[in-house]
């Protein structure tokens, strides 16, 4: 009896060790916004937005402080309130067909909800997404785009920026296989 005990405590600790899991990681995040600031074409970029995908549900989330790039008010400090300053992306992709889809290059368009302050503006974005591989991990490599009015978010001041502007994500999705 000893012995069939451990040998199916063995088996059991082996097969919970042998298992696959798969994990994904998000990695070398940009978000920037292409527009016509005091008559002259401008980037403004920043690679700090936070962004977070809910792996399980395919919730993308990202929070972007406007006075970091120059938007809201030139020379404006931060408020004391975060949310003031922010812009705050949420959408839902389809994380099953991205991850698990080995195309090389694929393109998927997606409705993302931008919201300043009380004002919720929905996007569509189009996500371009090329698909890379090597022995130990997955690269996805994402940028989506979409055109933005900002008079839409009724921002008071837009520190001089015509309101058509491009909004663009950039990052990186790893799938490691352990």
């Amino acid at each position: 009896m000893k012995t069939i005990l451990t040998i199916i405590f063995t088996i059991a600790v082996t097969t919970g060790f042998c298992q696959i899991t798969k994990m994904v990681q998000v990695k070398d995040q940009t978000f920037q916004m292409n527009g016509v600031q005091n008559g002259q074409p401008v980037e403004k970029m920043t690679k700090v937005f936070g962004l977070t995908i809910n792996y399980e549900t395919g919730e993308l989330n990202g929070v972007v402080n406007l006075v970091d790039i120059d938007l809201l008010n030139k020379n404006r400090e931060s408020s004391s309130d975060p949310e003031e300053d922010a812009l705050k992306i949420r959408g839902f992709l389809p994380l099953n067909d991205i991850l698990y889809n080995e195309q090389n290059q694929r393109t998927y368009t997606v409705e993302l909800e931008l919201r300043i302050k009380d004002f919720t503006v929905t996007s569509l974005f189009n996500f371009d997404i090329v698909y890379a591989k090597n022995t130990l991990v997955d690269f996805h490599n994402v940028r989506a785009t979409s055109n933005v009015n900002l008079l839409d978010f009724k921002v008071e001041d837009l520190n001089g920026f015509e309101p058509d502007v491009t909004v663009i994500l950039m990052f990186q999705m790893l799938r490691f296989e352990q």
